[in-house]
Formats: structure tokens, sequence, C-alpha cells
């Protein structure tokens, strides 16, 4: 779009200087309706009929001394619509003075609504500087109105609700396993709520048992990496085969999920090849 970009005679004589250490700093991105001969560019002194400031989003500097500078152009406020033919960058130098450093000119413009024609139009742009690795450019970037893309991109992730799916659970212990293919035990994470649903099968006997050392807790299975665990345990009461009942715990420490205290009226071993019922819902914080 940008046929013509050129760095002008002052953002010359202005990296003359840096390359004996003196400093760059970009303080500004204007955009002109204004047109003036190719011929003229290198001696503009400002950018014409200015009628934006952009928002400068950040500098980056690849390896070979290519310097990236990102703009953000927004409508809003805009009254009147207007055909963006200058793109100006502005540098401060050592001493305060800000001058054009740089500047692009496109024979037949971009077209900027106003903002009651297009409510929320916007135009990100990136120049492109091939410099010394020997010069120092920063940006001034204006905290009103608009973040940088990088810090917009961690809110919006701070944002996003985090969803799992159903993650079917393969890491059991003492024998356990999915009671059958149309029960298997699956995971999800929604938010902060975490959903545990399907049945266990035991292939050896569970020792629950209450011993004179208090109530075993045994091991059936494991959450999957990509769960959150509760902030401290958590226990449910869940329906095994027959009438049996047992608790379910959820350990924040090892992620396993356990069975506890199975029984009727006493505490008892879970016998083998048992229907354990694993239905239960936690909050993460």
């Amino acid at each position: 779009m940008w046929d013509n970009t050129i760095i002008t005679d002052k953002g010359i004589d202005l990296l003359k200087r840096a390359l004996d250490g003196e400093q760059i700093n970009i303080t500004a991105i204007k955009a002109g309706a204004g047109k003036v001969d190719v011929s003229s560019l290198g001696s503009q002194t400002a950018v014409s009929d200015i009628k934006q400031i952009g928002t400068i989003q950040g500098i980056t500097t690849a390896s070979d001394g290519t310097i990236k500078i990102g703009v953000l152009f927004s409508n809003t406020g805009l009254t009147a619509g207007y055909l963006m033919t200058q793109l100006g960058i502005y540098a401060r130098d050592s001493y305060g003075t800000e001058i054009l450093f740089a500047i692009s000119q496109n024979s037949t413009g971009k077209e900027v609504p106003s903002e009651t024609s297009m409510p929320s139009w916007s135009l990100v742009h990136d120049f492109y500087i091939k410099l010394s690795n020997d010069v120092s450019i920063t940006t001034t970037i204006d905290p009103e109105g608009y973040v940088t893309f990088g810090t917009l991109q961690e809110e919006l992730e701070k944002q996003k609700i985090k969803d799992t799916g159903w993650i079917t659970v393969n890491t059991f212990f003492n024998g356990c396993t999915h009671y059958g293919p149309n029960s298997k035990v699956m995971v999800r994470q929604y938010g902060d709520v975490v959903s545990i649903i399907g049945a266990i099968g035991n292939s050896k006997v569970l020792k629950t048992k209450s011993t004179s050392d208090g109530y075993p807790v045994v091991a059936m299975f494991k959450l999957p990496d990509e769960i959150d665990v509760p902030m401290e345990n958590v226990h449910f009461v869940q329906q095994g085969s027959g009438i049996n009942r047992f608790t379910l715990s959820v350990d924040y420490n090892t992620r396993k999920v356990n069975i506890e205290r199975y029984g009727t009226t006493s505490l008892i071993d879970v016998p083998a090849g048992q229907w354990l019922n694993v239905v239960c819902s936690y909050l993460v914080y």
C-alpha cells in the first residue's frame, strides 16, 4: 500500500548522531490527507494535513537490525472521514527536539471512515526500518485509550473460560479401571467447575475396612494433568454395588481420587468386581 517510504533529511541527521551513541525515541505516528512530490518527501518536516495520531503498539528489533514499529489507528471520535495518504514517524533526540523521522506516502490512499458511518473501525500498520545494530531506538507508548497488543492478549487470555472438554481417565491404581465401555470415567473442567462422571470396576479387593489405625484411604485413579485441583481435600458420598455406600475423596496434593468408608451399617473391604459410581463436581479457585 505504501509505495514511497523514506527517512527524512532530519531523520538521517539524527541517525548519524545515533551512530555516535545518541538514542532515538519514537514519540508519535501521525496520519495525514495531503501529498507532495515524491522528490520532496525527504525535506518534509511534518505530515501534510494531519488528521490523526496513532497509538504506538511497541517496537521490536531483529538480529539483523531490522526494526518493526507497530501503530494502531482507530476512528473513535473521528467526526469526518478522510483519505489517508501520508504516515509519518516522529522522533525526539537526546535534547528533546522532535522531528519528522520517516514518512510514507501512498498514491491512492486509504479510506478512513468517520465513527458514525463505521463504528469501531481500526487499522493496524507496521513500519520496518533496516538499521545498524549500533543504533538504539525506543518508543514512547501512549497509555491513554488503548493497550499494547501484547498486554491486550494477556488480558484476553485471563478472561477466557477454561474448557478442557471431556477427558478420559487413563491412570488407575489398585486394580481399578473403567467399569465398562458405556460408563468410562471422564473428567471435564469448565471455568472454575470440575466434573467427574462414570463408574469404577475393581479387579481385586480394596482394603477399606476400618482398623485400629483408622479409616484406610485407597486410591482408585488420578486426575488428568489438564484438570485443576481443589484448594483442599473434598469428599462426596457415592453409591456402590447393592446398597453399599462409600466416601469419594479428591486429594489436592496427590491429584488422586480415593475410596474410603465402604459399606452399609459397618465399614468393610470392597469385594472384587464391584460397581463403584463416581459422579461429583467441585470448585477450583
